[in-house]
């Protein structure tokens, strides 16, 4: 059973999964926070078998408190918006099925995160073992930001992402990822709940989020240029819409429209 006063909810969307969601559930597993503070929800989504047995033995194998859900309706938004609704934790962790956390993580992200603060972690990726990790874009940031920054313009990478921090419910509020949205989703959510963070305060630099660099995942799978033109298109609108809400930060939502036309320039430079 959960235990009430858990802080943390871990929330993973997991869609036909892989051994490699056992390495992120061990790293769960091993974190230094206390077990009775976080309570992990998988919601397993699309395709039911044989993924359904496979996470349920699975997660029998680990100690900390879950909860565990099916979805017929295929969708990482989806599923991501279900478990927010499904948990009751005043804060709220995004992992991936097939990334890893830093043993300190949650416990070094809820040190510095509160109702008005996003904390963050340091961000590495790998390709065979997080003991084999390098920088990414989010994680080269990371090292030049000051340890509490009020600028959304300066933390603008980590609001490309949904993981690598700890998000107060009441930042997200009624905020919600966009279903009709399969790549660009996550900087969708989190311009959209922006206003309501005041700063971005990073954690310990030892605390690390591991992206793996998996091949065939959703992010790295390859264009269709007719439904990308029209993906584009939508977000550029969302966007848009936010730029005429005056509690947006302008020079932020800017970056965020100039990001997703870049991609647009890229498409058509491919051949």
């Amino acid at each position: 059973m959960r235990d009430k006063t858990a802080k943390v909810a871990v929330l993973i969307p997991t869609y036909a999964p892989g051994a490699y969601i056992e390495n992120c559930f061990r790293s769960i597993s091993q974190q230094s926070l206390v077990k009775d503070s976080f309570c992990v929800y998988v919601a397993l989504n699309g395709e039911e078998h044989p993924y359904r047995a496979f996470v349920e033995e699975l997660l029998l194998n680990f100690d900390f408190h879950y909860k565990f859900f099916y979805l017929n309706l295929p969708g990482v938004s989806n599923a991501r918006n279900f478990l927010i609704e499904n948990s009751s934790e005043p804060y709220i962790c995004f992992v991936d099925d097939d990334d890893i956390l830093s043993s300190n993580f949650l416990e070094s992200l809820l040190s510095v995160s509160s109702e008005s603060v996003v904390g963050i972690t340091d961000v590495q990726v790998f390709k065979y073992n997080a003991n084999d990790s390098e920088k990414n874009y989010i994680g080269n940031s990371y090292n030049k930001l000051s340890s509490v920054e009020p600028s959304k313009f300066k933390t603008r990478k980590y609001f490309s992402s949904a993981w690598a921090k700890l998000i107060n419910r009441k930042m997200i509020c009624n905020t919600r990822f966009d279903i009709n949205l399969s790549k660009g989703e996550d900087a969708l959510f989190m311009a959209q709940l922006s206003h309501r963070v005041h700063q971005v305060r990073k954690a310990e630099p030892e605390a690390c989020y591991y992206v793996y660099l998996r091949p065939g995942s959703a992010t790295r799978s390859k264009i269709s240029k007719t439904p990308e033109i029209k993906r584009i298109f939508y977000v550029l609108k969302q966007y848009s819409r936010l730029l005429g809400d005056q509690r947006y930060e302008k020079k932020f939502l800017a970056t965020r429209i100039l990001a997703t036309l870049s991609h647009l320039k890229k498409l058509f430079s491919l051949n």
